[in-house]
């Protein structure tokens, strides 16, 4: 019976696992596109730059990008977005930003305005502290104060 269940197990197990909320959710469009919803939704940016053939980059998508404690510490607080620097659009960003090594995470306000630059790869904790770390910092507490004032519920229309 204990066979059973363990086969069964190993069986369905990458199936649930898969269904299984993940990691980081990166917008898609262009960069002009990411600007505009960050605007849209008042939240900041996370830019993750990164090269294709960079063994640390390729590390940080493999274990902390798809993980769940990751996607929980970004995906409900800043607009996401990855880009390679070496193509498209990626080449005229690095160069905006002055990306120098890979991977460089970029945390900006809304309208795109650079308040904090991590370079490497720090882990999975790494990751979910710098996300709190940036969100204390007073250039972007200041840039969120902006955030429109939610509507009160009972200020909602109603369909009878």
């Amino acid at each position: 019976m204990n066979r059973l269940l363990l086969l069964f197990g190993l069986l369905t197990g990458p199936g649930v696992w898969a269904q299984q909320p993940g990691g980081i959710q990166f917008f898609s469009g262009s960069w002009q596109q990411v600007l505009a919803e960050a605007k849209r939704q008042h939240k900041p940016i996370f830019l993750d730059v990164y090269a294709h053939w960079c063994p640390p980059c390729q590390r940080m998508a493999r274990e902390a990008l798809p993980n769940p404690l990751v996607g929980a510490a970004y995906n409900d607080r800043f607009v996401n977005y990855k880009l390679d620097a070496e193509i498209g659009e990626g080449l005229t960003l690095a160069r905006k930003y002055s990306i120098a090594s890979y991977p460089t995470a970029l945390f900006l306000t809304p309208d795109g305005q650079l308040v904090h630059r991590a370079v490497g790869y720090g882990g999975i904790n790494g990751m979910v502290q710098q996300a709190n770390l940036v969100l204390r910092m007073p250039p972007m507490r200041r840039a969120l104060r902006k955030r429109p004032a939610p509507v009160p519920d009972d200020t909602l229309l109603t369909v009878p």
